[in-house]
């Protein structure tokens, strides 16, 4: 679907999992791949067969990062550009979001993990913020996201020192959700994405909806949108229910 040898979907049941695989660049993004993974990311936004979403890497690198290379020739971004339109992807996410990462995960392939809902990480994993020494500024929204996971501190040091920290260090800190062996993170990630993809569909993305903005908002604010979510979302449940209840009592009738 995606049409690029280094990104990679199929479906895992109602999970849509997205592989990146350039073993000879330890999974760096050059325009080709940022512009399959955006396209790989939109693709299961509105079907509603798609119950969550699976991004992984090799057994051996997530992702290192954007490819220095293609520096010059990607930025500065235009509106619609391919960096653009992943970020954009990235936090306009509906469906449940999980992550598997077996060794480095670099850059954008670390700052990509926090708009996942859960992130195993297996025992070789590595994970580093590069950019203090690229002389650049962080993206995909790590600025605002990082200390909102991990703390203010904790974020600054990351982010200043541009240090390399490590699975247990990413697991203390809340960066992750799980450790897992290596050769186990793919199935724990996988089967955990599909355990999300059997809730219903609407109120996973209302749900991941009220948190991302809940993070900006007062407690007051949150109780009126969680309100304005739940005058919705009810009578569409009872309603559901009672179309089903129906269902069953015409099916016994018909016996």
């Amino acid at each position: 679907m995606t049409a690029n040898a280094n990104v990679s979907t199929r479906w895992l049941d109602r999970v849509w999992s997205i592989g990146i695989h350039r073993p000879e660049k330890r999974s760096a993004l050059d325009e080709a791949m940022f512009d399959a993974l955006a396209k790989a990311l939109e693709a299961p936004q509105n079907d509603p067969e798609a119950g969550a979403v699976l991004l992984h890497g090799t057994a051996d690198c997530f992702c290192a990062g954007h490819d220095l290379a293609a520096f010059e020739t990607l930025w500065p971004q235009p509106a619609d550009g391919a960096v653009v339109r992943l970020l954009n992807a990235l936090v306009r996410q509906k469906k449940a979001l999980v992550a598997a990462v077996c060794g480095p995960a670099v850059g954008i392939g670390a700052t990509m993990l926090l708009h996942a809902d859960y992130v195993v990480a297996g025992q070789s994993a590595t994970f580093r913020f590069p950019f203090v020494d690229l002389d650049i500024v962080p993206e995909a929204g790590a600025t605002a996201l990082l200390a909102r996971r991990v703390g203010d501190l904790c974020a600054r040091d990351w982010l200043l020192s541009g240090r390399t920290f490590d699975a247990e260090e990413a697991l203390h800190r809340g960066f992750v959700s799980t450790v897992e062996p290596d050769a186990d993170v793919l199935p724990v990630a996988a089967r955990y994405a599909m355990k999300l993809a059997d809730k219903p569909d609407g109120v996973v993305s209302a749900i991941r909806n009220l948190l991302v903005e809940g993070a900006t908002r007062t407690a007051e604010a949150a109780i009126l949108a969680e309100l304005n979510g739940l005058n919705t979302r009810i009578p569409e449940v009872i309603a559901s229910q009672k179309v089903s209840v129906h269902r069953r009592s015409e099916a016994k009738q018909t016996d």
